[in-house]
């Protein structure tokens, strides 16, 4: 009778992701249509093509100070480290689930953990095929290629990724939360160390090395105490995906948008403090406070950051600029999630005027599309003289010509357009 209700709850929990993988599946692959039809697909289209051609450009004659080294160990540190882990997890399945929680861990989490660790293993192994010929071809790194084995190597990213797969579901068992940064911490560090080791030095040195720095991750996760099944870091990891797939949909459709967590962001939340202590001005204080602690911004600033460093490392004039339109392109859209913002039901009790609420919030997109062309033109600008430095250029770094237009640009979508948008009333708004 027991082994017949083990077998019984093995087939369900088994049957219970798989469904829920399925239904997550159905409710965003309809939307995808209208992704196609707003044109984003040419778009992407356009963007793969363009790497394409630049990168097949960059492995023919990989210039001589381009910075292969310092890109392929944050390239691959960056494969390597990722470690999501999808659950599916529901807020209430701690009341239904808890009492198989010891069964729900192989049947349930097993098959989910061993899937992000193929997934990750495969990720680090694409980019690093990516990588491998501009390592065996650049100047920097042609000789070490050359006592390095590439299948010894590729093996060895493939370890790291699994690895930091695993380690990703350890520290998410972690019950102190300094404990679990920590460890990440950690874990960051050392895959880069072992990345780099691998690449730059001896292989009879680096593998020791590689291992070594694994044997004292599985001895760090065994110090702090754990819980067996971490519900509610679960629960929230699933409900942050969701809310991922769900905002990037709403740039093209409207859509049942999913509850957002909170940030401190104590280094920027203070700006929305600056605004006039007035009643006119307490629609722009709300969205602002939303908007530094949203996901929104959290997007922004992590985008403008990634696009920053493409800038600053391609070196050539053209490019940079072509990736500038693209990520004001990109962060104009994410802007536009101020539009979709509704505030708690108590709100409509304040005593200010409801008609000011869209212009409020287009205020704030227009500041910070303001903030973010004009930054990430000063970066192109500035590191003008060090990507072509990396290319081995030497006309003329500041191109004030591919320059002013694209600011210009950049200026009219995220400080004119974008916002005129946003201030647009529709019927379907409720003010």
């Amino acid at each position: 009778m027991g082994e017949t209700r083990r077998e019984e709850q093995r087939v369900f929990l088994r049957s219970l992701r798989r469904e829920r993988g399925a239904a997550f599946r159905k409710e965003i692959v309809p939307y995808f249509r209208y992704v196609l039809q707003s044109g984003f697909g040419l778009f992407a289209s356009a963007i793969f093509f363009a790497s394409f051609i630049w990168y097949t450009g960059l492995i023919k004659d990989v210039p001589e100070a381009w910075p292969v080294k310092e890109v392929g160990v944050a390239l691959l540190t960056w494969a390597a480290f990722q470690a999501p882990l999808r659950t599916y997890f529901r807020p209430s399945d701690p009341v239904f689930l808890l009492p198989m929680e010891n069964r729900l861990l192989r049947e349930y989490i097993g098959p989910a953990l061993r899937k992000s660790i193929v997934v990750g293993a495969l990720r680090a192994l694409a980019l690093f095929a990516l990588y491998a010929p501009i390592y065996v071809r650049s100047p920097q790194t042609a000789e070490l290629s050359e006592s390095h084995s590439l299948a010894a190597l590729g093996i060895m990213v493939v370890l790291i990724a699994g690895g930091n797969a695993y380690g990703g579901w350890r520290e998410r068992r972690m019950a102190n939360r300094l404990w679990r940064l920590g460890l990440r911490l950690a874990r960051l560090l050392l895959t880069a160390g072992a990345l780099a080791g691998l690449l730059l030095k001896p292989l009879v040195l680096a593998i020791p090395f590689t291992l070594l720095c694994m044997a004292v991750m599985a001895l760090l996760w065994r110090l702090p105490a754990q819980h067996a099944l971490p519900w509610e870091r679960l629960i929230q990891e699933e409900a942050g995906a969701r809310r991922k797939w769900m905002a990037f949909l709403s740039w093209f459709v409207d859509i049942p948008t999913e509850t957002a967590k909170p940030a401190q962001r104590r280094w920027i939340a203070w700006a929305g403090d600056r605004l006039p202590w007035q009643r006119r001005w307490a629609w722009h204080y709300l969205y602002a406070k939303v908007f530094l602690r949203g996901e929104t911004f959290g997007a922004v600033w992590r985008w403008m950051l990634l696009s920053g460093f493409v800038i600053a490392v391609v070196g050539n004039p053209l490019a940079d600029v072509i990736i500038y339109a693209v990520s004001m392109a990109v962060c104009g859209l994410q802007l536009s999630e101020l539009r979709r913002i509704r505030f708690v039901e108590t709100a409509d009790t304040l005593p200010i005027a409801p008609e000011g609420r869209l212009i409020a919030a287009a205020a704030i997109a227009r500041t910070a599309g303001i903030a973010a062309a004009v930054a990430l033109a000063v970066v192109g600008l500035a590191t003008g003289a060090i990507g072509a430095s990396y290319s081995g250029q030497a006309t003329d770094t500041l191109r004030l010509d591919y320059w002013a237009p694209i600011l210009a640009g950049g200026l009219l979508w995220c400080g004119w357009w974008m916002p005129r948008r946003i201030a647009r009333f529709r019927d379907e708004d409720d003010l």
